[in-house]
Parts: C-alpha cells; structure tokens; sequence
C-alpha cells in the first residue's frame, strides 16, 4: 500500500550508494531534484495563509528521498516548526511529538502559569507594597537632605578648627578642646545616620515579608515551568536502524536541550521514515522565503543540518545506516602550499592556502600554527599574530620572539594595521552601488556554531569597508577593508540582507559551496617593530 505522505518520482539521477551526510553543504542530485518538486509546489496556492515573503517570514524545508517496501522511489516533505501557527499539514510530516498529549499537559499548565503570572501583578501592585515603596523613598531623600546639611556643618566647623589650630599649634587647652569637638560631630553623624536607618530599616523589613511571598510565587512558577519544559523534552523519542532510542535529553551533554531542538525537518522527516519502515536515500533541506533578520538564509538555497540542534540528533539516528562520512575539514593540504611572501629574523608574512586551519582545531591538528612551529623550533611566544578562517587564503603575520609578536599585536589592537581583502561576489551589484560601509554587530549561533549572526542586542561591533573592482558577468569582484576583526565578519557583512544582500561565491555556510570560498586577504600593511619602517606585503587572488 502507497504511503499518502510519499510523493513518488522517477528520479533523473542515479541513487547514492551510501547516505549522504545531511552535514554536506551539497545535497546529492537526488535530493536537489525532490526538493525541485517540493519547490513547485510551494510555488502554487498551498493550504495554509503564511507570506514566507514578509519580513522574518522565510522558513526551512526538507525532502527526504525514500524507497517504500515495495522498492518505489519518493520523497517525504517537512518544514521546521510551524507554519501558520499550525504543526501539520496534508502532505507535511506529522512532528516527533504526539500533539494531543502535548496540548493536553500544556493547556492546563500554561493555565497556571498565567495565573501565578497575574497573580505576581496583583501582589506587585498592591496599595500595602506600593504605599511602602514610597515612604521608603520619601524617607531615604529625607535621609540624605539631612546627612546633607550635617555635611555642610561639620565642613565648616572643620574649617574653623583647622584655622584655630594653625593659629595656636601649641596651645595643648585649644587642641584638646578642639579635638573633642571633632570626635562629638563624627558621633553626631554616626547618631543621625543611626536614627534615620532605624526608620526605614522598619519599613523595609515590612516591605522585606511582601516580597518574599512574591519571591516564593516566582519559584513556583519557574518550577512549574521546568516541569513542563521537561515533559515537552520527554515527548520525544528516537530510534534508529539499530533498535537503540533515546529520548531528547538523552541525546544532549547533562541534558541541556537547545530551544527548538526536534523540530527541524531533518529530524522528522528521518523519524516518520523509521516508523514507516521507509528506506532513507537521500536528505535535503531549503529555506524558503525572506531572509531573516539575524543569521543568513537566502530563498531556495540549501543548508546542511544545523550543528547545535541537529547534529547530536541526526547522528544518533544515523547509526548503523550505510552513509558517507561528515565533510572533513582542514586536511590534505601539501606542506608546500605555505609560501612564504615576506620574511626576517624577526618575522615572516606566509600566504595561507584555502582549506588549511590558522590554529589546531578540535578535530584537526594540522594548521599553519602547527607547520610554522616545526619550521622555526627556536620561536618564541605565540607566533600567529591574527587568523583567518578555514575558508580564506591569503596572507598571515607571525612573529618569531615574543616581544615582537606583543609589538605586531598592539599595531592590530590601535587598527594601525591596513588589510585589504579581495573578494568575488555570487551576484551583480547594481550600477549605483560603488562602494560604502557597513556595520552589523555580530555574535556566534549558539545553536549553530560556527555561523554568526547578526545581533544588535548582544554581538560585538563590526565595520567593514568596501568598493567595486570590477563587474564580471553575473558576479562581482570587490575589495574589502575590514576595521574591525569579528569572526566571519567579511562573508556575514557580504551575504546578509542588511549588508550586500550578496554571498561570497562558493560560501558554504552564507551561500552555496562550490569547492571554495572566494576570499582572499590579499594586502597586508604594517610597522615594522624594531626597524620602523612601513611593510607592505601583497599576494595574488588564486581566482
């Protein structure tokens, strides 16, 4: 019998023989063709009212290619979280969690949360609270109009003592007397700040009992709200070909479940496979619509599975299925390819190839750290003066004493230092647009790291420089001048929709990969440390 939810094809491709990694940033044709069809579909009237084109509207899909037991070939269709305030729709799969268990624990607990929520208000303003809160205040401004004017006093009967005394230094009578009137205004401001203490020390002690009933309620409710957390992680269970499950928390270090996690398409589309004894082929996933304000997603683009939600999820249900390995990252690189552009006893510039790590990564030890620590043994402090990312080429400063390398540094933290990057554009700018700046302040996706994002409430600023070289086609070459150093500033600056709205080519995470990133720091201009003179070291773009 045809499952309802498979929309079979006849693929145009062959079949992979093993499962391509869902953390591939390029889906295998199978996939790209079933997302193809999901994609003509969204294009007609759908079921639902959502205008994936407003802003923050964009949302994440997945197909995920199946042969069903009779050896058809389809592909399953997911959206991550909601649509339209809805779960599920006709010819979506369902969400891991049983949805009526879950409204039905949740209905009646946010029902009291909203109560304990209206009841905190209610304690919070209520006239006893509010009518001490004011007389706190009005107490504590007559506090300090009376310490205030004691100030004012003793200050001048300081003054008058301090002028006696130089008159009459030796006069042991006048010192003695004076002496005893200090220590008496030291008592009487010890007296004052004692008396008007006492009087709002009552009052606070009143006002002390009402919030702690309102501090006992706020615990409660935050208990109650971890409870129901907890019972909505509890609501999902995976398994995998192995037989082995494991519920949410299970699947995450001491049990610290990201917002969200679960809910992606991968995770579903995967789960509803399992259940239905479908044979998974293949996986991909597209975003759909505008993109969002924070991170980068660019409509009808691919994206591999997140790292931060997906990740612990996807590989447990993977197990013991035939697929491909986890895009390697950081390896392969011939010791060669770290030319050396520029070099003394003092320092060297090397021209870091595409695909070699600037310092050992978790996984990966190789790095032009590693490589240039071999080479100059005898070095010493840290060497690397700045990095840049797996994904750049381009040309990084060492140093080789470490007073030296504090020297460089100091010239990166005044912004003395020039770079200039090079940089080839998936888009063509518009005419009108020649050159400017731009500045979104940046911070990590926690839930999928490395990608940055924009975040104008927590990231760190970043500016970024740029003009037009030239117009190639459909793309655009550009320079860029970066002021400040954040973390995939360049390719987030590039590709967000605040900043060029246009991904550097081949930008596996801002754009579509296509073997490498089209980023290349091509111009470095610094101070030398000891000999003062101004180095300008320059490499070609291998593009």
């Amino acid at each position: 019998m045809s499952d309802p939810l498979i929309d079979y094809f006849s693929p145009a491709v062959a079949l992979p023989p093993l499962f391509p990694s869902p953390f591939s940033h390029t889906p295998h044709p199978v996939a790209r063709q079933a997302a193809g069809l999901l994609q003509q579909r969204l294009m007609r009237s759908p079921v639902w009212s959502h205008d994936f084109d407003s802003p923050d509207g964009g949302k994440m899909f997945g197909v995920l290619v199946v042969r069903d037991g009779s050896g058809r070939v389809g592909y399953l269709s997911a959206f991550s979280g909601m649509v339209a305030g809805r779960w599920q729709w006709p010819a979506f799969v369902p969400p891991v969690f049983d949805q009526r268990q879950r409204e039905g624990f949740l209905s009646e607990g946010e029902a009291r949360l909203t109560a304990m929520v209206r009841q905190i208000e209610v304690m919070d303003q209520a006239e006893e609270r509010q009518h001490l809160l004011r007389r706190i205040e009005l107490l504590r401004a007559q506090e300090e109009d009376a310490l205030a004017r004691l100030r004012t006093h003793h200050a001048e009967r300081r003054a008058r003592r301090h002028k006696l005394r130089s008159q009459a230094p030796e006069d042991r009578i006048l010192v003695a007397r004076l002496n005893r009137e200090s220590q008496a205004d030291k008592k009487q401001w010890r007296q004052l700040k004692a008396t008007w203490q006492e009087k709002i020390s009552a009052l606070s002690r009143s006002l002390a009992r009402l919030d702690d009933e309102i501090a006992a309620l706020k615990r409660q409710r935050a208990k109650l709200s971890n409870r129901l957390q907890q019972q909505v992680f509890d609501g999902y269970r995976f398994s995998n070909t192995l037989a082995e499950q494991r519920s949410l928390r299970e699947l995450f270090e001491q049990g610290r479940v990201p917002g969200g996690a679960g809910d992606c398409a991968g995770p579903k589309l995967l789960h509803y496979a399992q259940r239905q004894g479908l044979q998974p082929i293949a996986l991909a996933e597209f975003w759909w619509g505008a993109s969002p304000a924070e991170g980068v997603r660019h409509h009808g683009h691919f994206y591999p599975a997140c790292r931060g939600k997906c990740r612990p999820i996807l590989s447990f249900m993977l197990r013991g299925l035939p697929q491909e390995a986890p895009p390697s990252l950081g390896q392969g690189i011939a010791p060669q390819a770290l030319e050396t552009v520029f070099e003394d006893e003092h320092l060297v510039v090397v021209n870091k190839p595409h695909g070699l790590l600037s310092v050992p990564g978790k996984e990966v030890e190789d790095s032009v750290l590693l490589r240039l620590r071999q080479r100059y043994p005898e070095a010493s402090g840290p060497l690397l003066v700045h990095r840049l990312d797996l994904s750049t080429s381009g040309l990084l400063l060492a140093a080789k004493q470490a007073s030296t390398h504090k020297a460089l540094q100091q010239q990166f933290i005044r912004r003395t230092v020039e770079k200039r990057y090079v940089a080839l554009l998936a888009r063509r700018l518009p005419q009108a647009q020649q050159a400017g700046e731009i500045s979104l302040p940046l911070r990590v996706d926690l839930d999928d790291r490395p990608r940055q994002q924009v975040c104008f409430d927590h990231g760190k600023p970043a500016l970024t420089r740029w003009r037009v070289v030239a117009r190639e086609g459909g793309l655009t070459r550009v320079h860029f001048y970066p002021v400040t150093g954040r973390t995939h500033q360049l390719r987030l600056h590039a590709a967000h929709r605040d900043g060029l709205n246009a991904p550097i080519k081949g930008d596996e995470l801002y754009g579509d990969g296509d073997g490498r990133l089209r980023l290349h720091a091509q111009r470095l201009s610094f101070t030398h440390p000891l000999s003062g003179e101004r180095i300008v070291v320059e490499a070609d773009a291998p593009f």
